[in-house]
């Protein structure tokens, strides 16, 4: 199960990394949630404001729009690469996984002539996933940054 587990963990990050957005949100569920919050503490999304809390419907506007040359505030697009370690299944039945990871996000964009700009993000990636006929689904995703309560420049591409 961990190597499953494992794969899909890295088959979600080096989707991001090669910024295919579209099969990225296929491998949600359709009602998934998307949360990073503003405090490890939070409990759930109702708790307070969060920096994300999507839904499948907003993942695909905020992909969209990454994706999109014109867009404005993702010109030039992101450059990013995800690291992984610590990959735990916390629990498990034979519907759902519940995995802890520990990641990294590179994030890199060239602005063009003596602008460019390196952000790392880091934290504590939880999934919640679920058995289905396609295979397994993320049906949550919680991003517990380490910095989380610090001033936060919203990053351009998913963590």
């Amino acid at each position: 199960m961990i190597v499953e587990v494992s794969d899909l963990i890295q088959l979600e990050a080096a989707l991001l990394d090669d910024c295919r957005y579209a099969e990225w949100i296929e491998l949600f569920t359709d009602d998934c949630l998307y949360w990073v919050p503003v405090s490890p503490e939070m409990q759930s999304p109702r708790d307070g404001p969060s920096h994300f809390r999507d839904d499948r419907q907003v993942m695909m506007v905020r992909t969209h729009r990454l994706a999109n040359p014109r867009s404005f505030g993702a010109e030039p697009s992101p450059r990013t690469v995800h690291i992984i370690s610590g990959i735990r299944i916390e629990e498990s039945t034979p519907e759902e996984i519940h995995v802890s990871s520990s990641q990294i996000m590179l994030e890199y964009r060239n602005r063009g002539r003596f602008e460019e700009d390196q952000r790392a993000f880091g934290g504590r990636v939880r999934h919640r996933l679920l058995r289905t006929a396609e295979g397994l689904r993320i049906a949550e995703k919680r991003i517990d940054l380490i910095n989380a309560e610090g001033a936060f420049n919203a990053m351009a591409a998913p963590l």
